[in-house]
């Protein structure tokens, strides 16, 4: 290698991180603009929510977000101490008969984002800016159009610039004791902390609930709908923006009792948030926990349609993969060995199977960040004291990370499917492409019958039908239409439909194919990510 040849690989040497937050120095000096950072900045634009799967970049947007915008304010989940609210007793009592707590969730969003930028805006840290406020901003905004919201302010008084914690404890303990007044008679609230639940009659069930939701619904949403207008005519300079950002809904910021209600609930508050001109709340969220959330808050007259303006997804290019992985073997190589630019090409070999190294490896990867990062990196570790990588040492880097991302995709996928890691085997010493009906009634069935007799318990979709294939309650065939149709959308397995048509892949754009459009003339592609780990039979490689 002539630009670096007194370059050997190292055993510690990486081109970055998997996770954002570890990655920062190659996040800082290798970002590669895809236009998605203008697009944030711009607060006219609607998109707002970040969609994508694991590993294709959500975080390091935000991360770059941060670093160009000097107005910006992270809000961490966890960092809400949100399980106050999924300890509550009350609460939780009346969620279970029905009530819907959708709007005291909103109020909640709002009066964190509200507090926040207020907070920014005015540069709120002592006791006494606290007390000057009221008083400045009901100097500046007398007019009857912000009265409701200034009552909010002036409600609330110092308890409003508390910690966040503090904050969500008083407006939800303020609901608690609405709905003690309110349904006490019916539920006495010593009696229901004790037994944690109690039995009514169908008509004293009808009343608490009736009671119990008029007093959600009467909670100070008025005031906080003209808090935004407050906000919006306190933003008035275009060059002054504010930016709250949320990551990492995904991990266990709250119990599951609530928290996809409030997910639900903070989308909704994104959307409203639109009418402050000056300020934009961005979250970013894994794609299949989008479609979970909706899929579980979902009630009558739901549109989702009316959310898709504000997506921003994120999709990768060929060409953007190799610029992001030629801007890292530089960061790595050049400081120390070369001053000229050093290429993919000079590093990795001419060709792999007849075909171009680079395309070897991106094909191995779902056109994510992430995947051709850790591709990479295991083909260093395999070519420890060379100066460049050989096929050979790729296609020994390709077994583990093979493996590893067949591992990472069950965990990316566990809240959907626990027991995908089981059902995968289906697969296993396959042809890369084969037609469905290869997978025969009695391969079906032993699959499901060995899954049983391991004796996990599960009430998930796969675990379901697999029981009652086994106990003759469901056809294998369509069985077997079910877990196809479940492995293409998580992106082990790419479908042509028909012979006139194209294999389709969720990484392509198609998120889901029912099992419906599946049929016995359905081609199965394996992606070649996953040709190692399952043993893929390669009938044309030598």
């Amino acid at each position: 290698m002539s630009k670096a040849d007194k370059f050997i690989f190292r055993k510690t040497d990486t081109i970055g991180a998997a996770d954002a937050e570890e990655d920062r120095v190659f996040l800082e000096k290798c970002f590669i603009d895809t236009g998605c950072v203008d697009v944030l900045r711009d607060c006219s634009d609607h998109r707002r929510i970040i969609i994508g799967r694991t590993g294709a970049g959500k975080t390091a947007l935000l991360e770059r977000l941060n670093a160009v915008e000097d107005r910006v304010i992270i809000i961490n989940p966890e960092s809400l101490s949100l399980a106050y609210i999924t300890n509550s007793t009350i609460l939780n009592f009346v969620s279970q008969l029905g009530v819907k707590l959708d709007i005291f969730f909103r109020l909640l969003w709002r009066h964190v984002f509200t507090v926040e930028i207020i907070k920014h805006y005015f540069n709120i840290q002592t006791e006494k800016d606290k007390r000057g406020f009221l008083s400045k901003i009901q100097d500046r905004f007398r007019d009857k159009k912000h009265q409701k919201a200034l009552e909010y302010l002036d409600e609330w008084g110092e308890k409003f610039w508390e910690k966040t914690e503090y904050r969500i404890k008083e407006v939800t303990t303020k609901l608690e004791q609405g709905l003690e007044g309110a349904i006490g008679q019916q539920v006495p609230f010593s009696i229901l902390q004790a037994k944690g639940k109690i039995d009514l009659t169908e008509e004293q069930k009808r009343d608490v609930i009736q009671r119990a939701q008029s007093v959600v619904n009467d909670v100070q949403i008025r005031q906080l709908s003209e808090i935004l207008d407050l906000v919006n005519d306190i933003l008035v300079d275009p060059q002054k923006r504010y930016y709250i950002i949320i990551d990492r809904l995904d991990e266990d910021w709250v119990e599951d009792a609530f928290r996809y209600r409030l997910i639900r609930a903070l989308i909704e508050t994104v959307k409203e948030f639109r009418k402050v001109e000056n300020a934009k709340i961005i979250i970013a969220i894994r794609i299949d926990l989008l479609e979970r959330v909706f899929a579980l808050t979902r009630d009558s007259g739901f549109q989702e349609e009316k959310f898709e303006s504000l997506y921003l997804n994120l999709r990768w290019e060929r060409k953007q993969l190799i610029e992001l992985l030629e801007k890292r073997i530089n960061l790595l190589i050049r400081p120390q060995y070369t001053k000229q630019s050093v290429r993919h090409i000079d590093i990795l070999p001419a060709s792999i199977n007849k075909q171009k190294a680079i395309d070897y490896i991106i094909e191995r990867t779902m056109m994510r960040p992430r995947d051709i990062i850790l591709f990479f990196n295991t083909c260093i570790q395999e070519a420890v004291n060379r100066t460049n990588i050989t096929s050979q040492m790729i296609r020994n880097a390709e077994g583990e990370y093979s493996r590893l991302r067949l591992r990472s995709l069950f965990d990316e996928w566990f809240a959907d499917y626990p027991n995908l890691i089981y059902f995968v085997d289906i697969l296993k010493s396959r042809k890369k492409s084969f037609g469905l009906k290869d997978i025969d009634t009695k391969t079906i069935e032993e699959l499901c019958l060995s899954f049983i007799i391991k004796g996990v318990k599960s009430s998930d979709r796969l675990s379901c039908d697999a029981k009652d294939v086994v106990e003759e309650r469901l056809n294998p065939a369509d069985f077997r239409k079910t877990l196809i149709s479940i492995l293409y959308l998580v992106g082990v397995v790419g479908l042509k439909l028909g012979s006139y048509l194209k294999s389709e892949w969720t990484i392509s754009g198609r998120r889901s194919i029912s099992s419906v459009e599946i049929s016995e003339d359905t081609t199965v592609s394996v992606h070649p990510m996953f040709w190692r780990v399952l043993g893929i039979s390669l009938s044309d490689e030598g």
